[in-house]
């Protein structure tokens, strides 16, 4: 099976939404702070949901870090919790 990533550490990301997530896992609440909604970040981590979990995972459980350009904090999302635009 192959997993392909979303995003990719480098990345300039533009988060254009942030949704809450309907599973029961852990992340840093970005879904809570929509001020970040239309902000630029960089993808600092990634980690594949095969790495995450032992079974039962799929390619929206990947997980990654974005330091925001906003606040200059980095925060924890899961592939299905944000949309986004990478800026080339």
């Amino acid at each position: 099976m192959v997993c392909s990533m979303k995003f990719n550490v480098g990345d300039l990301l533009l988060v254009k939404d942030i949704h809450l997530s309907h599973l029961l896992r852990p992340h840093l609440c970005l879904h809570l702070l929509p001020r970040l909604k239309n902000t630029f970040g960089i993808i600092t981590k990634v980690k594949k949901h095969t790495d995450l979990y032992e079974k039962g995972s799929t390619e929206n459980d990947n997980a990654y870090i974005w330091y925001s350009q906003a606040d200059n904090k980095e925060y924890y999302f899961y592939q299905d919790e944000v949309d986004g635009e990478v800026i080339k």
